[in-house]
């Protein structure tokens, strides 16, 4: 088997995890595709670029809702998903991401730095996490606002990522007269609701 298909499969199986472990332990919330987004952000020397993803999974569980005391939290991005707005973005992003190799980009929690409560039901969070962009894995600083309202929780954030340091080469056009930067911006706003679990 060679290493994409392994590191896929991988992925697959993570996932299957992240919607299962530990579900007794605490209330697993599952992400509602229809209403999250995911944008990544870019520049170029000519103009600047995005792509938004058109397919996301992912869980979220708490030890305590009450205290925003996140026990798992985990994403996951369907990379061929990802659809540019300017003519062509599409089809670079899938290359420099290599989708064909690399189906999914995926991110896990792995600290919480600090919890702010801002209000009620609303809490601002500091964390770290595993990031895994075409089978290169990077821990990743991130801060997000989890917002809690009718069984439901809303998390929204930004990071700020370099292509290289997941060995990405930042895409050129026409010719190498378009050159796009080094860094990205990563921003999400991801709802997830209730659902049971065996």
């Amino acid at each position: 088997m060679n290493t994409s298909k392994f590191f896929n499969r991988l992925v697959i199986c993570l996932m299957a995890i992240g919607f299962s472990i530990n579900y007794s332990h605490g209330q697993m919330l599952k992400l509602e595709n229809s209403e999250s987004s995911l944008t990544v952000f870019g520049t170029s020397n000519v103009h600047g670029w995005k792509v938004d993803a058109a397919t996301q999974q992912g869980a979220i569980r708490f030890n305590s809702l009450e205290a925003c005391d996140i026990a798992h939290l985990s994403l996951t991005v369907l990379t061929e998903s990802l659809k540019g707005v300017k003519p062509g973005m599409a089809l670079t992003a899938s290359e420099t991401l290599k989708s064909d190799q690399y189906k999914y980009i995926l991110f896990t929690l792995t600290e919480v730095k600090s919890v702010t409560k801002k209000s009620n039901g609303v809490f601002e969070l500091k964390a770290n996490g595993d990031l895994v962009i075409a089978g290169t894995k990077k821990s990743v600083p991130v801060s997000f606002d989890v917002t809690t309202t009718n069984n439901k929780v809303n998390l929204k954030g930004k990071t700020i990522l370099k292509m290289t340091d997941f060995n990405l080469t930042p895409p050129e056009a026409l010719m190498g007269t378009i050159k796009a930067k080094d860094d990205i911006m990563l921003k999400f706003d991801v709802r997830f609701t209730e659902t049971t679990l065996l």
